[in-house]
């Protein structure tokens, strides 16, 4: 089984809607999925899973999300006490699938608790890390914080996924080439209304 983290490098760039294209997508080529959305706040007003469902087909009993919380915030203030353990036992207990997707609450040093972050649950539950990036101006450097904080953790790295929703400027055509350069070819995908590259 194909276990993807899906972070990104701000909120609101696309996590959500990158994760729906890419179960439909898989879907589509036949492929198995289980979609985990581990961390969600602004509940149930905001439900990614829902939002997955919608837009992939997902079946609902293929789509679970774990903390919830009312309170539309970071997870360190929205929750009294951050179920981590149990979060990390439910992802790790998945099996029988092609693809296990799971979706983070925000970027990689998103604080969950006083001692745990976002990242540490693709290290604790062994998943590769999809990066989403918004194809704007400044995307480069936050790409890039993602990408050496990776190595320095020693995680494995699937790839950029590049966001050309956010496309205002002529310039941005050349941030995929320039990341491409930097990183050994670490975009891997590319996607606005449809996913238009996939090589994950």
């Amino acid at each position: 089984m194909r276990k993807l983290f899906i972070t990104g490098t701000d909120t609101g760039i696309g996590k959500t809607h990158y994760c729906g294209l890419l179960c439909k997508y898989l879907l589509e080529k036949g492929e198995s999925v289980f979609y985990v959305k581990s961390v969600q706040t602004g509940f149930p007003e905001d439900d990614d899973r829902q939002t997955v469902i919608n837009m992939s087909g997902l079946k609902p009993e293929n789509a679970v999300t774990l903390a919830t919380a009312k309170l539309p915030a970071a997870p360190y203030l929205a929750f009294e006490d951050f179920p981590y353990e149990e979060t990390v036992e439910k992802i790790n207990a998945v099996s029988g699938f092609d693809w296990l997707i799971v979706e983070s609450a925000g970027g990689l040093m998103v604080p969950l608790n006083d001692e745990y972050m976002n990242f540490d649950i693709a290290k604790d539950c062994g998943l590769e890390t999809v990066v989403v990036v918004p194809n704007r101006l400044g995307c480069i450097n936050h790409a890039m914080l993602s990408y050496y904080f990776l190595d320095k953790e020693d995680m494995p790295f699937a790839g950029f996924a590049v966001n050309n929703h956010f496309m205002t400027a002529k310039s941005d055509n050349f941030n995929i080439s320039i990341l491409n350069d930097l990183t050994d070819d670490a975009v891997r995908s590319v996607f606005n209304d449809v996913i238009e590259f996939f090589e994950l």
